[in-house]
């Protein structure tokens, strides 16, 4: 898996981890409340959940890498 692999599994995988655990947890008075705070967490976690996912596949890709040429 490359960079470009990894780039692609993690929007998906950020995206439904988003929805399951932010979206789902939000309700209609905190978007009422403050619109611009709620815009902000909203992609901040998503932000935050791609890098996540993103930098853990890219570090499974080297550590694969690297096993294989011990071999």
């Amino acid at each position: 898996m490359g960079y470009k692999d990894a780039a692609v599994v993690s929007t998906v995988v950020a995206f439904v981890t988003w929805v399951l655990t932010f979206l789902a947890s939000a309700s209609l008075g905190q978007v009422r409340a403050d619109p611009a705070a709620f815009v902000f967490d909203a992609v901040k976690t998503y932000a935050v959940t791609w890098a996540g996912t993103f930098i853990s596949l890219a570090g499974l890709e080297q550590y694969v890498k690297s096993t294989q040429e011990k071999r």
